[in-house]
């Protein structure tokens, strides 16, 4: 059997589709979960609150990456993409490292952002319920919630994926674009600069190692130490000038880092996009950035 590699094609409609299914998911799930309030005539408010709880939370985090993970499998059946190999255990440790200090240096900089748009009147999210107020097993739930599906799931399409189709059109385009597409995933306003940031980091890692538990390894870290830092209420925000001063150098120094092996070497990679393919591109990007706005616009 003749496997195919992935292209922009794939990689175009994976994105958007992806997206499309597992919002789709969660819509049927809580028309599924009214329909059922209702037969049982339990008050819908009960379900609401259920669903902003941990256990219920949990639920909607599953059936959102289900989704994600559907199509991931679908679109790369019968795809020459490996993405998985035998880690090594100093470069785990590696990646941890770079992970907490991409955490750590990024934070002032998001927290700025936000502070920002909190002043302009732009609503953030927040997660739906209190982590100290939660029992043990609620805890656990929301571990996996926040630490464990999500990071598995988004690398896996994301990387594991999306990047990995653009990968053929050069390896500048491919980081960018990929870490562009992450963000406009997550179809929110407070969430558009962190996951371009980060995305970056991880696009730079997977083109280098081509080792998707790595990515995973990662971006497991970051969102453990951001459950971490909100689950003790750890500080990362200071209300002075010099906050925003060093929020900045912090910045530049990590793009600095991370372009240098965005750009490097990469003379000699050209943009080779065919015009049918750059048309699957361009429209998914297109149905992308008007849900971007649509949802923000309405918030």
């Amino acid at each position: 059997m003749e496997f195919k590699s992935l292209s922009i094609k794939d990689s175009s409609l994976a994105f958007i589709i992806s997206f499309a299914v597992s919002q789709f998911a969660v819509l049927i799930f809580t028309l599924i979960g009214s329909l059922v309030c209702s037969a049982a005539h339990i008050d819908i408010i009960n379900f609401q609150l259920f669903l902003n709880g941990a256990y219920g939370y949990l639920i909607l985090v599953i059936v959102l990456n289900s989704g994600m993970l559907g199509c991931f499998l679908y679109f790369n059946k019968k795809k020459a993409n490996n993405i998985i190999s035998k880690p090594k255990i100093w470069k785990l440790l590696l990646f941890i490292l770079l992970a907490a200090i991409a955490f750590f240096m990024l934070s002032p900089i998001i927290n700025c952002v936000d502070s920002l748009l909190q002043k302009l009147g732009v609503p953030l999210n927040y997660i739906p319920y209190d982590f100290k107020a939660l029992s043990p097993p609620q805890l656990i739930a929301s571990i996996f919630s926040f630490v464990i599906i999500p990071p598995i799931v988004e690398e896996l399409l994301f990387r594991g994926l999306i990047f990995k189709g653009l990968k053929s059109n050069g390896k500048t385009f491919s980081i960018i674009m990929s870490a562009m597409m992450f963000s406009l995933f997550h179809a929110s306003i407070d969430q558009t600069v962190y996951p371009i940031l980060f995305g970056l980091l991880l696009a730079v890692i997977m083109y280098y190692e081509n080792n998707i538990l790595y990515c995973i390894t990662a971006h497991m870290t970051n969102n453990a130490l951001s459950f971490i830092t909100s689950y003790f209420d750890i500080p990362l925000y200071f209300k002075h000038w010099t906050y925003i001063l060093m929020a900045v150098l912090l910045l530049v120094v990590f793009l600095s880092v991370v372009l240098y092996f965005t750009f490097k070497n990469s003379k000699n990679t050209k943009l080779n996009i065919e015009k049918g393919e750059f048309k699957y591109l361009y429209i998914s990007l297109t149905i992308m950035a008007i849900i971007w706005l649509f949802v923000n616009l309405n918030r």
